[in-house]
């Protein structure tokens, strides 16, 4: 297996990392030997494509994965499960990655190599977590992540503008221009 992405999961106290096969391995280290690492139960697999980012969920406790598939996978560790899969269908090239915020709501943000920032609520539902799109980038976001304990996140597009979002109204609160 050839690595091609590796996330230390914290509520998990799991390594998980993603291979050429488009899966996730976990491991966890041995409670005698610090130097021994423990590979859980075969890979998880079910992404078509290249793995491009791996998250926590906090309620329920789950595990985020996205692809260039176009896909979310939603994973139970414990069960070594696929629960759901959420999917942008208006993205073609796939999503470029994932970030989560426990505070105001659990909000998963996903971003693929269009100039808009989805937003899903596992939390709420895990059939219909889509809650709608950051919109106002011109041109295609390389970036975006969650301010930790506010309502708010950032994002960076490819000619270097930066706007800061409220996810509560779904508007951008500021923009700092490149130009």
């Amino acid at each position: 297996m050839l690595p091609t992405g590796i996330w230390y999961l914290e509520n998990h106290k799991v390594w998980v990392v993603a291979g050429a096969d488009n899966g996730l391995r976990s491991y966890t280290y041995g409670s005698n030997d610090r130097n021994q690492a423990q590979t859980e139960k075969g890979p998880l697999l079910s992404h078509t494509k290249k793995i491009t980012e791996v998250t926590e969920i906090s309620i329920p406790k789950l595990v985020a994965s996205s692809s260039l598939d176009g896909t979310i996978k939603l994973w139970d560790l414990s069960d070594r499960t696929l629960i759901t899969e959420l999917k942008d269908t208006s993205t073609a090239r796939g999503i470029r990655g994932i970030t989560y915020s426990f505070d105001y709501g659990g909000n998963l943000l996903s971003y693929g190599f269009e100039s808009y920032i989805n937003i899903w609520c596992p939390e709420v539902s895990l059939t219909r977590s889509y809650v709608g799109k950051l919109e106002g980038h011109s041109h295609t976001i390389l970036c975006c992540k969650f301010i930790p304990g506010s309502p708010n996140c950032v994002s960076v597009d490819e000619k270097g503008n930066i706007r800061l979002w409220d996810i509560r109204t779904l508007t951008t609160i500021q923009l700092i221009s490149a130009e």
